[in-house]
């Protein structure tokens, strides 16, 4: 009886701590969701305020008081949701991005606020915004360094070019004053000489005329008349004599001149020639020795171009204008801020590297910026479509083919450059892309877009979570030698 006693204390105590426990359980739950609601009050107070640093600071106190993520009521993710949008868009307008990486880890953390569409909006948009201002500044310190670069490089090419300006006039002075002294020697020898013979033949004349007058009393004036026409005749022959050596003076003095007057034009000709080899020995664009033909020898035409005129120049010239317009159209249409720029720069740093002469990567460089002109034909809905189906994956990749409406303005000479850019540039090395192309069958061109375009894919910012560092966005393209050039990949890696 007495066990019996002690067996029903025990239940009593065991019975009493479990009530007690209890108790506290539900003592310490009501005082969490007051807690909770204490948050959720002051956070909804501060949204209404418009205080979304506030208010964010309250909710993710709510958020932290839930014992675990899965058991977070849903009316504290529904104010969160609403208060990460806010707080996103105060930051975008402000562009007060101090708080952002704390977002993020919280986002990580509670994906059901992540899950948001307008949360996921507002970070891309926050994420956009911080790798432009990276762009900018990385571009305003690049433009600072070319242009040190570029005002270095003037003054020593103006310091060579004046100290050869300098000696080449000297050389020129000392030139000419040696056929100056040549010229005038030579000419006053000559004078000298006429003037020599002509004293001489005065002379002579004079002293038979004052011998004939001494004779004139002792001779008959017949005799005087044929002394008189003698006189008259020698003096015609020495006025001949003299003509005729000053007209040989004339001639000798005229060559003489033809003689400088070629020297000169030499003499210019090899100024000008040595100030173009200082002021850069790169021909400038023109279209002849452009490659179009699908090759893997890069390089063969690595020799300058002849010179161009002023009208294939400014021909040039526009067209790159022209390109750098439709470019940033193309960009704008499928909202890929800045491809155009990015792919062609790549390009043209690819086809100098590989060999390529100036001119060759110069239509390059403009054929890159235009080379998906024929997304301009898709639909805009479709580009911006996260879900494609077979006719619309058909309808997307058909951009190759309409291409020629928007390049009318490319002339003749390099049509085929830009066809094959526009055309060929998802042509895969194992013959899987578009058109079936494969290995040196592929235009070099396209083989360079090819690559230069899937690394800028890689390593931009359109999806938040899949960028890629350059290293990593390397190996990627090598890892795929069944769709890269990789001579073309291994080469980027070295200019990078």
């Amino acid at each position: 009886m007495l066990q019996n006693k002690n067996i029903s204390k025990k239940s009593f105590l065991v019975v009493l701590l479990c009530f007690l426990t209890a108790g506290l359980i539900f003592a310490q739950s009501a005082a969490t969701e007051k807690l909770i609601n204490d948050r959720l009050s002051k956070a909804d107070d501060c949204y209404a305020n418009m205080q979304y640093k506030e208010a964010y600071n309250f909710v993710n106190s709510a958020l932290a008081l839930s014992p675990e993520k899965d058991e977070v009521p849903g009316r504290v993710y529904l104010l969160a949701q609403q208060i990460y949008r806010k707080f996103l868009e105060q930051m975008a307008n402000t562009k007060n991005f101090k708080d952002f990486e704390d977002v993020l880890m919280r986002v990580q953390q509670y994906p059901k606020i992540g899950d948001d569409p307008q949360v996921q909006k507002n970070i891309k948009i926050i994420q956009q915004m911080q790798a432009d201002i990276k762009d900018a500044a990385r571009d305003a310190k690049n433009r600072e360094m070319m242009q040190d670069i570029s005002a270095k490089q003037q003054a020593q090419q103006q310091e060579m070019v004046e100290s050869l300006t300098a000696s080449t006039q000297e050389s020129n002075k000392q030139m000419l004053e040696t056929l100056s002294d040549k010229m005038n020697a030579n000419t006053e020898s000559m004078v000298t000489s006429i003037s020599d013979k002509m004293t001489e033949s005065m002379q002579n004349v004079s002293t038979t005329m004052t011998t004939t007058l001494d004779k004139m009393d002792k001779r008959s004036n017949k005799t005087l008349w044929i002394i008189a026409i003698g006189a008259a005749i020698i003096f015609v022959i020495v006025f001949i004599l003299v003509f005729l050596g000053m007209r040989a003076s004339a001639r000798a003095s005229a060559q003489q001149a033809v003689q400088l007057d070629s020297t000169l034009k030499l003499i210019a000709g090899m100024q000008q020639t040595n100030n173009q080899l200082l002021l850069g020995g790169v021909t400038d664009l023109n279209g002849m020795g452009l490659k179009s033909a699908g090759s893997s020898r890069w390089g063969v035409d690595a020799l300058p171009a002849p010179e161009m005129s002023d009208d294939e120049k400014a021909e040039v010239k526009q067209l790159v204008i022209d390109c750098e317009k439709l470019g940033s159209e193309i960009d704008a249409y499928t909202k890929r801020k800045n491809n155009s720029k990015n792919v062609s720069e790549l390009v043209y740093k690819l086809a100098m590297q590989l060999g390529l002469n100036q001119n060759s990567s110069m239509i390059y460089f403009a054929a890159a910026m235009v080379y998906d002109a024929g997304f301009l034909a898709v639909p805009e809905e479709l580009l911006e479509a996260e879900n494609l189906d077979d006719e619309q994956r058909t309808q997307l990749r058909d951009h190759v083919n309409q291409y020629e409406q928007y390049l009318g303005f490319v002339p003749r000479k390099y049509w085929q450059i830009f066809e094959e850019a526009a055309k060929y540039h998802h042509e895969n090395t194992d013959g899987s892309g578009y058109h079936g192309l494969s290995g040196d069958d592929i235009p070099q061109i396209a083989r360079l877009i090819h690559v230069a375009e899937s690394y800028n894919s890689l390593i931009s910012r359109r999806n938040y979570k899949q960028i890629m560092d350059k290293e990593t966005a390397i190996e990627e393209l090598l890892a795929k030698p069944e769709l890269y050039d990789v001579d073309v990949v291994k080469v980027l890696d070295a200019i990078l």
